[in-house]
């Protein structure tokens, strides 16, 4: 799929939750602003971090959930939105400086422009920020989901260290990215649909389409990283294999001794092997899944625009 094809698909499913998005702007930057007096040697750098946004596909789902289940949008939910952001931002920040990145979204890293340590503080700062938020939420329960994902993404983080440079099976790929990824979006949508309901009655299917979408989110993202060979030749020289370098050494080297070391060469041969087409199954099979977690949901134009999000990440479109 071309990325103009995604990205302009995408921005139309934005559309439909952009109120909610600039007020969640709104709120972020009113979180920020009342510091200004007092931390003034921190706060521009932050700032300038997150206002450099990426595609925000945390709190544009969670509000699309919250609308496709006519709940009105509160205050806590954007302060659970806002949970989300930070934290995948901190992890971003220090995935920069465990990989030694230099760009993210088109601009340098915060270890490039200032050094490491500087790097580490500032996305503490963040989780730091996470925890005075989900303080002013009293439900204890979200505060555990939110506690218990970042054990679990930690955990992934340092599974993913211990295990550089092995090839995994594709079933410990797929914890690895449930892990590292899907359990941020199970935190964001499941708290958002507990918050101030006592409706739990499909709270598994909730649960379910958060963790079947996130896994498919990472996979699919892991899949075009194959299109940036800078990108792909970092992760490779991190001993870092995602599924389609997975698949492409299950069929080159099935006893498990070829060397990944040259990614020019394994991005070569791995486009004559099966790997991305195996790599579009999987995203197809969990992404079916999430919209089967979804049909408890009257339909609407929002549960629509879910599915379409949905469909978005197993569509075929050629550039020609």
């Amino acid at each position: 799929m071309s990325d103009n094809f995604f990205n302009e698909k995408y921005l139309n499913i934005v559309q439909k939750v952009k109120p909610y998005l600039e007020n969640l702007d709104t709120e972020i930057n009113n979180h920020f602003n009342q510091y200004d007096n007092d931390r003034n040697e921190i706060l521009p750098i932050i700032k300038e971090f997150l206002a450099n946004k990426g595609k925000r596909i945390r709190p544009v789902v969670i509000f699309l959930v919250l609308k496709a289940l006519n709940r009105d949008i509160k205050p806590g939910h954007y302060k659970i939105a806002m949970s989300n952001e930070l934290i995948h931002n901190a992890t971003l920040i220090h995935d920069d400086i465990i990989d030694c990145s230099l760009i993210r979204r088109g601009k340098n890293t915060l270890n490039f422009n200032y050094d490491s340590k500087l790097a580490v503080l500032a996305g503490d700062y963040l989780l730091a920020e996470v925890l005075e938020i989900l303080s002013d939420i009293e439900s204890k329960e979200i505060r555990k989901i939110y506690s218990n994902a970042l054990s679990y993404l930690i955990n992934g983080e340092l599974n993913q260290y211990f295990h550089r440079f092995k090839i995994l099976t594709i079933a410990d790929y797929i914890e690895k990215s449930k892990n590292k990824t899907a359990r941020l979006f199970e935190a964001g949508i499941v708290s958002a649909y507990l918050f101030e309901s006592n409706d739990k009655q499909n709270l598994e299917n909730i649960r379910d389409f958060a963790l079947n979408f996130g896994i498919a989110f990472q996979i699919y993202n892991d899949l075009e990283n194959l299109n940036s060979e800078d990108k792909l030749n970092e992760d490779i020289q991190n001993g870092d294999y995602s599924a389609p370098v997975i698949f492409y050494a299950q069929e080159k080297c099935p006893q498990k001794t070829c060397r990944l070391d040259n990614s020019t060469l394994i991005l070569k041969q791995l486009k004559k092997t099966s790997a991305i087409e195996k790599t579009k199954e999987l995203i197809k099979i969990y992404i079916t899944r999430a919209i089967e977690n979804l049909s408890f949901i009257e339909d609407n134009l929002y549960k629509q625009t879910l599915i379409e999000l949905c469909q978005l990440y197993i569509t075929e479109k050629n550039d020609g």
